[in-house]
């Protein structure tokens, strides 16, 4: 990855090499800040930091692929998704447990969820059933997972809790919202219209990847250190 000269008209290479990157350092200062975070905050910026790691190990690996030929695939992206949303739904449901109890079948629900949300477009896109249905349970299982974070639960234990802690939420809530929207859509036009991984569609997912996964992560980081500074 970084013995391949590119260009600065290779946006693909720039965007797939400076995403891994950014998520090397998301992860690293996550972990870094396990060490001055509330001992009640550790878990959720745990996963976030685990998720940034696991990100940062899919473009790094991406990012060789297209170096080396110009290929890439949504099946590698699939690999990735099916560790990182789970982790990503999961830190949301501990974010809202530091500020009251929250049931423990709303981590599974939501956890779960995220496994099939990513399943359904993963067998529209390997062609075991129409990939239009594929993104249909797709949306169907993210719009409950939001559910869950608008009117479940979650909402109500950050609901009294302080300033920083109810933006932070709201903020993390608003981005899954419409950060998410794009996988099905680019989905769509990726495998239902028939575009393929072309260097447009590649690189609207790697934008809204720092969206989606490095500013909510940072986010989690910088609600859990505000109790300390």
């Amino acid at each position: 990855m970084f013995t391949t000269l590119y260009t600065s008209q290779d946006v693909v290479s720039t965007s797939l090499t400076g995403l891994a990157l950014m998520s090397v350092a998301a992860a690293l200062l996550c972990f870094v800040g396990l060490s001055w975070s509330n001992e009640r905050w550790r878990v959720p910026v745990a996963i976030v930091a685990t998720a940034c790691l696991v990100t940062a190990l899919y473009y790094a690996g991406a990012a060789g692929f297209w170096l080396g030929g110009e290929k890439a695939s949504a099946g590698v992206r699939f690999s990735a998704w099916y560790t990182v949303h789970p982790l990503q739904v999961a830190a949301v449901y501990f974010f809202a447990r530091t500020q009251g109890p929250v049931p423990v079948g709303i981590f599974w629900r939501i956890t779960g969820a995220a496994v099939l949300m990513t399943f359904g477009r993963w067998l529209g896109d390997a062609s075991f059933f129409n990939p239009t249905l594929g993104v249909l349970i797709s949306i169907g299982f993210w719009l409950y997972i939001l559910g869950e974070m608008y009117f479940g639960a979650m909402t109500e234990a950050v609901r009294k809790s302080s300033r920083p802690v109810r933006l932070g939420f709201f903020w993390i809530r608003l981005l899954f919202t419409i950060g998410w929207a794009v996988y099905p859509i680019l989905h769509f036009v990726d495998v239902v219209i028939g575009v393929g991984q072309a260097p447009g569609v590649i690189v609207l997912y790697n934008v809204f990847d720092i969206v989606n996964l490095i500013i909510p992560s940072l986010i989690v980081l910088a609600v859990a250190g505000q109790e300390r500074y």
